[in-house]
């Protein structure tokens, strides 16, 4: 056995435990935070939610802030909020989890994919133009890993054919574009606090807006789109009545307080992830076949992942870069297969393999390492390591 070899190939692990690809940070700091919140007289939605949604809103930089029960939800808030309907399309990548389209098809729209900007790898402006008919109705871009889209190209076809937008920020909570926080620009944008993402509440989300009467339909369609206060509500105070289709997506002070807790903690989560990219990004450099993520322009990120892309120069594809990370117990893992792959949008909207060729091309190398604020020096020269074990097996 020559110890040398990478573990798929006859060596010895570089770590005994698995290191997962992402993880939640949780300190005494939060858990006092939330036995406080347990001893209150509110553990659903109370004064702690919307002290973290102002928090928020102030953070990012906008008026308004809506906690919700997830991501996924979030993006549905915005869709009604929207008013996507039937016959409605709504144009966004194909590089992504399936809750940003279905931001559009779960209000009976048709989700529109456009091809990415393979560089940042996300929607690329040029791709968008070609989507838009007369039946489009809105625009959700995403912050792929945590870099900023083309923002300023995006706004201007927005403007243009005056499109809702709806930036799915969910990776990018904690970053900036042009001095501004990320998810500050019109009209809605959308965090998930889910563990691995960039601060957690457990599970739960957020959309954010500066337009009021958007702010005021998402609180409604929040809590099962109901009037608290209607007409005769003085004199017959348990008088409340429902207006139309709205949901229970209501979050719990419990998740509040450890939210409100991670914010304190912000600017340590984000200094820790930055140290860990620049040693990733020193220590890969030099290593053909293997692009690192992109370096911003006029953007601070915050980045959620640390995602590469392999190629032929590697010596070995993508496949088998991702096998032999796991035989390393280095938990890395691919974000996303593209949605027009999927069974669901091939059935019910016609997509097909070959459609969308950056984004196919980029998919076919990518592979998300390990990056988390819990990682150890020791953990990411173990990641180093097992990368650079398998580059020189493979040379």
């Amino acid at each position: 056995m020559d110890e040398s070899n990478p573990a798929k190939y006859g060596g010895t692990p570089v770590r005994e435990e698995v290191l997962g690809y992402g993880s939640q940070s949780i300190t005494e700091h939060e858990k006092e935070a939330v036995v406080e919140a347990l001893d209150g007289d509110y553990i659903t939605r109370g004064p702690t939610v919307e002290a973290f949604e102002q928090r928020v809103a102030d953070f990012v930089g906008v008026k308004h802030a809506i906690a919700t029960t997830s991501g996924t939800t979030a993006l549905h808030l915005t869709g009604r909020a929207a008013g996507f309907s039937t016959g409605d399309e709504v144009i966004t990548t194909p590089l992504t989890f399936a809750s940003t389209a279905h931001a559009a098809t779960y209000c009976g729209a048709t989700p529109v994919f456009a091809d990415i900007d393979p560089y940042r790898r996300t929607l690329d402006p040029d791709t968008v133009r070609e989507q838009i008919t007369d039946e489009t109705e809105g625009l959700i871009p995403m912050h792929y890993a945590g870099h900023p889209a083309d923002i300023q190209g995006l706004m201007e076809i927005a403007d243009e054919h005056d499109l809702t937008v709806i930036w799915d920020a969910c990776h990018g909570f904690g970053g900036t574009w042009d001095g501004e926080s990320l998810g500050s620009n019109r009209d809605m944008a959308i965090f998930s606090f889910h563990p691995v993402k960039n601060i957690t509440t457990g599970e739960g989300g957020m959309v954010v807006t500066d337009d009021d009467e958007l702010a005021q339909r998402l609180r409604r369609l929040r809590s099962f789109d109901m009037d608290y206060e209607p007409d005769g509500h003085k004199s017959e105070p348990w008088y409340q009545v429902t207006e139309g289709v709205g949901y229970n997506y209501n979050v719990t002070d419990m998740q509040a307080a450890l939210g409100l807790a991670q914010l304190d903690r912000i600017e340590e989560l984000k200094n820790r992830r930055d140290e860990i990219i620049a040693r990733y990004n020193e220590a890969f450099a030099d290593i053909a076949g293997l692009r690192t993520p992109p370096t911003p322009e006029n953007a601070d990120p915050m980045y959620h992942l640390y995602a590469v892309e392999v190629r032929e120069e590697f010596g070995c594809d993508r496949e088998a870069f991702v096998n032999a990370m796991h035989e390393e117990n280095i938990g890395v893992q691919v974000h996303y297969v593209p949605l027009h792959y999927h069974p669901f949008f091939q059935e019910e909207f016609g997509y097909e393999k070959g459609m969308f060729p950056e984004t196919e091309r980029v998919y076919d190398g990518l592979v998300s390492l390990p990056l988390h604020p819990e990682m150890s020096d020791d953990d990411v020269q173990d990641v180093i390591k097992a990368v650079q074990q398998l580059r020189t097996y493979h040379a």
